[in-house]
C-alpha cells in the first residue's frame, strides 16, 4: 500500500483516556474530500477524543481511509455505536411525499451526474417532512462496512438541516452558513427550511456573492435575516471581516449545551465542528 500524506490538523485527548474502553463510548466521523475527523463521546455526551486529519483532494478517499484503518488505533476497536456522516455535493433534497426508494438513484441523476462506482443513499430529515438522496463512494462503504459492521451513515446536509430550528432567531429570518475546507453550505430558515445548497468557493468574492445571492433568491432582505456562522472560519480574518460589513445580523453558531466539553475541549471555538455535534445530536 502507498503511503499517503494524511496530517493531523487537530488532536486533543482527555485525561487518562483509554482505547480500552471503546465499548463503551460511541463513536462519530466526518468524511469528506479533503478532511476526516474522528471523535468519542461518553455515554454521558463528553467528548473525549479528537482527532482531524487533512489530505489533498488528488488522493482516492476510500485509499486515504483504508491508510488510516491500518495506521491509526481509532480504527480498530469496537464502539458501542458508530455515526458517520458523509460529506459531499452530491446530493437532493426531496418531499417525503414524492420519494420512492425504489426511484432514488433517478432523483439524485436528476440534479447530478453520477458513476457506477457510487451508492445511493437517503436519509430521513424529519424536521422538513424530506429525504436528502446522496452518493456515496462505493469502495469507501464496503470499507466503512468492514470496519464498522454496526456503522450509521448520514449525509451532513441532514445533520444540519435538523438544527435549524434550535438555531433559528425568533425575531428574523435565518441564515446559517457552514464553512468548509474548500467549500460552504447556505441553509435558509423561516419557520422551516426554505433553502439548502453547496457552494465551492476560491476567493471572499465568491463567498459574499452565494450568501447574497440566495438571500436574494429567496426574498431575504438583508437588514431582516440573522446571519449564523458556523465551521471553519475564524473570528480573526479577512473572510469575517468582509461579512460584518455586509451584514448587520452577523454571529457565529453555539454548539448545543447537551454536549458536555473539558479540559482542553474547552479551549475550541463554539462553531468548530458544528456538523461533527450535530452528526452526533441526530443519532441520540
Amino acid at each position: 500500500m502507498k503511503t499517503l500524506a494524511a496530517k493531523i490538523k487537530t488532536k486533543l485527548i482527555a485525561p487518562n483516556f483509554d482505547f480500552k474502553q471503546s465499548s463503551k463510548l460511541r463513536a462519530c466521523l466526518e468524511i469528506s474530500a479533503t478532511d476526516i475527523v474522528t471523535a468519542l463521546f461518553t455515554t454521558q455526551n463528553e467528548l473525549v477524543y479528537l482527532q482531524h486529519y487533512t489530505y489533498k483532494s488528488t488522493e482516492k478517499i476510500n485509499e486515504v481511509f483504508e491508510h488510516l484503518v491500518h495506521t491509526e488505533a481509532f480504527f480498530s476497536q469496537a464502539y458501542l455505536n458508530v455515526y458517520i456522516s458523509v460529506l459531499n455535493p452530491l446530493y437532493t433534497i426531496v418531499p417525503t411525499a414524492l420519494y420512492h426508494t425504489e426511484n432514488k438513484e433517478q432523483w439524485l441523476k436528476f440534479n447530478h451526474a453520477i458513476t457506477d462506482e457510487i451508492t445511493v443513499l437517503s436519509d430521513d430529515v424529519y424536521s422538513s417532512d424530506s429525504k436528502c438522496v446522496y452518493a456515496s463512494n462505493q469502495k469507501l462503504k464496503t470499507l466503512i462496512d468492514q470496519t464498522f459492521p454496526n456503522n450509521h451513515i448520514k449525509h451532513k446536509t441532514t445533520c444540519i438541516a435538523e438544527s435549524l430550528a434550535d438555531i433559528a432567531s425568533k425575531k428574523y429570518k435565518s441564515c446559517l452558513v457552514h464553512v468548509g475546507t474548500d467549500s460552504f453550505d447556505i441553509a435558509l430558515y423561516d419557520k422551516k427550511m426554505c433553502f439548502f445548497n453547496t457552494f465551492e468557493y476560491q476567493s471572499t468574492e465568491d463567498f459574499l456573492y452565494f450568501i447574497l445571492a440566495s438571500l436574494e433568491q429567496n426574498k431575504f432582505a438583508v437588514d431582516e435575516t440573522e446571519i449564523t456562522l458556523s465551521g471553519e472560519i475564524e473570528s480573526q480574518s479577512a473572510l469575517y471581516d468582509t461579512l460584518k460589513e455586509y451584514f448587520p445580523k452577523l454571529k457565529f453558531a453555539v454548539n448545543n449545551k447537551a454536549i458536555i466539553l473539558k479540559n482542553d475541549f474547552e479551549k475550541l471555538p463554539n462553531h468548530f465542528y458544528y456538523s461533527l455535534f450535530n452528526l452526533y445530536l441526530c443519532a441520540l
